[in-house]
């Protein structure tokens, strides 16, 4: 597996905030009929790492994700962590009559709402600081 993809944090430091933040806000959602439609921002990261070949004729729906048990012998947390979350996510739409689509994103650049670096931003600086140079 492509090594940037493996980043500091650890699988309790990504993975339980991932699907109980995003399960959190669906059981918002769904408290209030005004609600039409939930639009997940998830990740390229959900749907990267699939075992299932990648041919021109299939297509990326709600039911492509990356493989959990790759992601876990690759110890690639961050990707597990958005692939549990979206398919939490998926479950709890479908089980609660949510119209929910998803965006996954291959990256996103904006101000940081955190103290912390993101996946995307770490990216960034391991392009700049030259630790990410073997692709």
């Amino acid at each position: 597996m492509v090594s940037f993809l493996q980043n500091s944090h650890s699988k309790a430091e990504l993975i339980d905030p991932a699907v109980k933040g995003t399960l959190n806000v669906l059981k918002s959602c769904s408290k209030f009929s005004s609600i039409k439609r939930v639009i997940v921002t998830s990740s390229i990261a959900a749907i990267l790492s699939s075992r299932k070949p990648l041919t021109p004729d299939v297509i990326l729906d709600e039911t492509w994700f990356s493989d959990p048990v790759t992601c876990e012998e690759s110890k690639l947390w961050y990707m597990l962590s958005k692939t549990l979350a979206e398919e939490a996510a998926w479950k709890f739409a479908k089980e609660n009559g949510i119209d929910m689509i998803t965006m996954n994103p291959g990256l996103v650049i904006g101000p940081l709402l955190q103290s912390t670096t993101t996946f995307s931003v770490d990216t960034i600086l391991n392009l700049i600081n030259g630790t990410l140079c073997n692709l």
